[in-house]
């Protein structure tokens, strides 16, 4: 059986924005059947994200008010992560069963966020998917908005959350960009997921899902030793 994968875009973005980015990857998946993709659409009305304006149609969406404010902290951007949390829950129950996340950016810092947020709610409950995968994602975090007119050297930068480690315990594949100015950031989320079952692929983009062969290939192979992994944990009773 193919992994069904729940499937998350970047901030600023839309589902059909998201299809085209994974098309290569989903191509290459499909060939021996390895996953399924199922893409949901954010709630939250966004400006385009970074590169998308001029290149994609909208609308444009996030999954909660993005990123969270770090020096003034409000009530409603909170109620808003809660709220994306739970309709991933949501999702899951009345949509799956699914194997794991998918998330690009935004959409993967979400993915990781509710993985640690119901591990902590439910630290001696199974995880509420076998598997995730990261691309070009940070960890949760906070970042205060660039005043606009500010010099960029000034501009705000993102702020790791605390109390991270020790809650992702599934198998991952973590995907970062060689050119991306964040991919210290993708970096540091790989190394909150469990070091035995976690992959870490570099490609040699930027902040984007590579579409050449090269790179398409050494994510499609990280994700079928991912799928091996899950199928030997199953097999092992683990869920």
């Amino acid at each position: 059986m193919p992994l069904r994968l729940l499937c998350l875009h970047g901030w600023g973005t839309n589902i059909n924005i998201l299809q085209s980015q994974l098309s290569a990857l989903i191509s290459d998946l499909h060939q021996d059947n390895t996953a399924t993709f199922y893409l949901i659409e954010g709630e939250v009305d966004s400006v385009p994200g970074p590169g998308i304006e001029g290149f994609h149609e909208g609308p444009y969406y996030s999954y909660y008010h993005f990123p969270q404010p770090l020096s003034t902290p409000s009530e409603a951007a909170t109620e808003s992560l809660l709220h994306a949390y739970d309709r991933l829950y949501r999702v899951l129950a009345e949509d799956g069963p699914f194997d794991g996340l998918l998330g690009f950016s935004h959409g993967g810092t979400l993915a990781a966020g509710f993985l640690i947020h119901h591990a902590k709610l439910h630290p001696h409950s199974d995880p509420p998917v076998r598997c995730a995968v990261f691309i070009n994602a940070l960890p949760p975090f906070r970042m205060d908005a660039a005043d606009p007119g500010s010099d960029p050297a000034s501009d705000p930068v993102p702020v790791v959350d605390e109390d991270l480690h020790g809650y992702i315990n599934i198998p991952t594949v973590s995907v970062g960009g060689a050119k991306d100015p964040l991919c210290r950031y993708s970096v540091a989320l790989h190394r909150l997921c469990h070091s035995a079952l976690a992959t870490w692929v570099l490609h040699g983009r930027g902040h984007d899902v590579p579409r050449d062969r090269r790179d398409v290939a050494l994510i499609a192979a990280a994700i079928r030793k991912l799928a091996v992994q899950v199928q030997v944990r199953v097999s092992m009773g683990c869920w």
